[in-house]
């Protein structure tokens, strides 16, 4: 039986997360970027994309994004993702909401947006809400009281 490594625990793993998501867009750059250079020897869209696990449609979209904006386009432009369900309204409202009635588990925290707001969210993007409303320490000590 092999011994648990000892780790220093002086950062949170709540900014270890934060970092990695920061590096993800290098890594999503790298990919577009390598795609694009694979297309400059002579690849064809559909293999490049196949070997990417992606469609030839987002090849088309990363590669007319390179030629109307270069590197600059193949970053992730922020806000470029899908609407938010709730509005900031909405997600003031329920993290104050979550602090007050201490909840402290993941399906408390569905079962309250569905009957204040009427709309579902799965666990997994719950959890993901979750730490980017910075509540993460809020549900944790509601978990300890």
């Amino acid at each position: 039986m092999s011994r648990q490594a000892y780790v220093n625990k002086d950062v949170p793993i709540t900014e270890i997360r934060r970092v990695k998501r920061d590096l993800q867009k290098f890594v999503d750059l790298y990919e577009k970027v390598t795609f694009i250079e694979e297309l400059y020897c002579d690849e064809t869209v559909k293999s490049a994309m196949e070997r990417r696990g992606k469609t030839p449609q987002t090849g088309y979209k990363w590669l007319k994004t390179w030629n109307d904006e270069g590197f600059d386009g193949l970053f992730r432009k922020e806000g470029s993702g899908r609407i938010s369900k709730l509005s900031d309204y909405q997600l003031e409202i329920l993290k104050n909401n979550i602090t007050v009635k201490g909840l402290s588990s993941v399906s408390e925290i569905k079962n309250e947006i569905q009957s204040e707001f009427g709309v579902t969210y799965s666990e997994r993007h719950l959890r993901r809400l979750i730490f980017d409303l910075g509540l993460l320490d809020v549900i944790n000590s509601n978990k300890i009281k």
